[in-house]
């Protein structure tokens, strides 16, 4: 595959940038401050970065509005992380495969495909279901019956997607995800663990990006519903029944069990643990290792186990640190108080 080159001016345009200094530079493609090549443009998030630049062998930058470069062209923008972001998805190696159904694909009855869809090798597609325009199904893929895709989507090999889950357009579903297997329901009897059937579904909404090895159960009789705009890291546990809002951030190993109901713009760091049936409001970011064991209901930082707000579990943990002294005083002071006990005594 030939290499991908753009000159500076082209990614100033691309960007929305202020190209300043030479245009006509080609660049050939990206790289950190610390270790760019010649060829290669890299961003400077701010004035702290300016004695890295020095040392860099990038052939261009991408800068904010405050930042002068004398040595090399440069970009300036607003957001030069944002910029750097639209430049990496210009030079990404990912090829999408051609249009078309690979000889070695199964397809059930009644399948509808959009215009432009690519079903992958050795990939399986039920009985009714609808894939949207230009979506991707790599190889190696299981969707259900009844399943519906939206346009422009991609389901990564070894993905499975039960019967009747819903996905909207622009979804990115990543290697051994499992969106629809049955949540976790059983009922305790004397006769050992009664299934509970879960017959509901899940429902995805638009440009939301589900990691590797995900797992998204299905609901006992409606639906598990992830919200346009969130982000899902790879390992992460969203139970039956859960409703995620909008624009959310899941980072990996993050635990969210049943019937619990997250806000939108929710923030949970890896291995976050959240109760079931508890409710979470707009706004929240739960720390990493914080386990939330009943609703909150205000915006801001929560941290620990149970989590609170931060600043609180600051204090309780400074508080903490000085336990064993507090002992210490407090059995100084009962040996006090036995002593003066005694010497009353004496006295009567």
């Amino acid at each position: 595959m030939a290499q991908v080159t753009y000159q500076l001016a082209e990614l100033a345009q691309q960007i929305e940038g202020l190209l300043r200094g030479d245009g006509g530079v080609t660049i050939t493609g990206v790289g950190h401050l610390d270790d760019a090549q010649p060829g290669q443009i890299a961003f400077v998030d701010g004035a702290a970065y300016l004695d890295m630049c020095e040392g860099s062998e990038a052939s261009a930058l991408i800068v904010p509005p405050d930042i002068e470069i004398e040595d090399r062209p440069f970009i300036v923008t607003e957001d030069p992380r944002l910029a750097f972001s639209k430049v990496l998805a210009l030079f990404a190696s990912d090829r999408l495969p051609q249009p078309g159904v690979h000889e070695s694909a199964v397809l059930g009855k009644n399948v509808s495909l959009g215009e432009n869809v690519s079903i992958g090798a050795n990939s399986y597609v039920g009985d009714d279901t609808i894939i949207g325009d230009g979506t991707v199904i790599h190889p190696l893929a299981y969707i259900g019956h009844e399943v519906t895709i939206g346009a422009d989507s991609i389901v990564h090999p070894q993905t499975y997607l039960g019967a009747r889950v819903q996905i909207g357009d622009r979804v990115l579903v990543h290697a051994g995800a499992t969106l629809g297997a049955d949540g976790f329901g059983f009922l305790q009897t004397e006769a050992g663990h009664h299934k509970i059937p879960q017959i509901g579904t899940v429902i995805v909404g638009d440009d939301v990006e589900i990691g590797a090895n995900s797992t998204v159960d299905r609901a006992t009789v409606n639906a598990t519903t992830i919200g346009s705009g969130t982000k899902i890291d790879d390992g992460v546990h969203v139970a039956h029944n859960v409703i995620i809002g909008k624009n959310c951030l899941l980072c990996g190993q993050v635990g969210i069990a049943g019937s619990t109901k997250i806000g939108d713009n929710v923030v949970m760091g890896g291995q976050a643990g959240i109760k079931d049936h508890i409710e979470i409001a707009d706004n929240v970011i739960v720390a990493a290792g914080a386990k939330a064991t009943g609703d909150i209901r205000e915006p801001g930082v929560y941290s620990g186990n149970p989590a609170r707000k931060h600043r609180k579990q600051m204090r309780v943990l400074a508080l903490t640190q000085r336990l064993p002294k507090m002992v210490e005083r407090i059995k100084e002071l009962e040996a006090m108080v036995q002593e003066l006990e005694k010497r009353l005594g004496e006295q009567r």
